[in-house]
């Protein structure tokens, strides 16, 4: 039976994944309740702030995520 090892890489990666995947959620489903988004907007204007808020919360994460992934299946520490 195979066993499989659970790094830090493992672990960073699901829970990168999931806050970009929760991030995205949130900002589609209750805006109004992300309060960085809000001061986003107040300073940036609606379409910048959602701008970076998607690059920076959901976009990036999930990129991270993934590259922690296959450092984890290449076995890099």
């Amino acid at each position: 039976m195979a066993t499989m090892d659970i790094s830090l890489n493992l672990v960073l990666g699901v829970l990168a994944i999931a806050y970009g995947i929760y991030s995205y959620v949130q900002r589609k489903t209750a805006p109004e309740n992300i309060e960085k988004l809000q001061t986003m907007i107040e300073r940036n204007g609606e379409k910048m702030a959602h701008t970076i808020h998607l690059v920076g919360y959901t976009i990036m994460p999930i990129i991270a995520g993934i590259l922690l992934f296959i450092g984890h299946f290449r076995g890099l520490a």
